[in-house]
């Protein structure tokens, strides 16, 4: 009897962990083809629609932008106070309160607001992260330091429509793409500093 006990658990064990390798097998797959298809094209817009959510903290923050990206530069707006930037020297945050308002700088890549990176967001999960399946979601976990614990992404065919991170104090962003066009047209990427009461310069190896 316990021969057979011991037999019927340890082919529950391989099953487990065939399915388990078969899982990280197939994940790994979508997320391949989702990176070559984003990553053959340089210049792109789409919708985005942000939402932050923190239940045990008793906080929700969503808004609406179009994010345009022309090889390393982009341009993201937030309605019309809050703008994210890189013009190929400088990464720039700035947004506008009631009673203040702020621009903040920093190196490209360096930008430490940033919970995704804007300039490769179709693509950056398709590095340094570990993933498997989850039903029909894409789960990974990062394999170096990031400003989340857990990345999910939403896949409808080919596209992606979603991609959520959760950090260690259970915050919940989540960026649901839409309107996805290779047609950019002449994008401006500037900001004008001017516009802002304060200025927070983060940069260190790039001045």
């Amino acid at each position: 009897m316990k021969r057979t006990v011991k037999i019927f658990l340890m082919s529950l064990l391989c099953v487990v962990s065939l399915n388990h390798v078969l899982s990280a097998q197939n994940a790994d797959a979508l997320v391949t083809k989702l990176a070559n298809k984003y990553g053959s094209v340089p210049n792109y817009k789409l919708n985005i629609v942000y939402e932050a959510n923190n239940e045990d903290m008793g906080f929700k923050n969503v808004q609406e932008g179009t994010l345009v990206v022309k090889g390393e530069k982009y341009i993201l707006k937030y309605g019309p106070n809050e703008t994210w930037l890189n013009d190929g020297k400088v990464e720039y945050v700035g947004t506008k309160e009631e009673d203040h308002s702020q621009i903040l700088y920093f190196c490209p890549g360096k930008n430490t607001e940033a919970i995704v990176d804007y300039g490769n967001l179709l693509t950056f999960y398709a590095y340094e992260h570990k993933a498997t399946m989850d039903g029909n979601m894409i789960k990974l976990v990062p394999t170096t330091t990031r400003p989340y614990t857990e990345l999910h992404l939403t896949v409808d065919g080919d596209n992606l429509t979603k991609i959520s991170a959760i950090d260690s104090m259970g915050t919940v962003y989540t960026y649901s793409l839409s309107g996805f066009s290779t047609s950019v047209g002449d994008p401006k990427f500037v900001i004008n500093k001017w516009e802002y009461a304060e200025t927070i310069d983060e940069r260190k190896d790039c001045k």
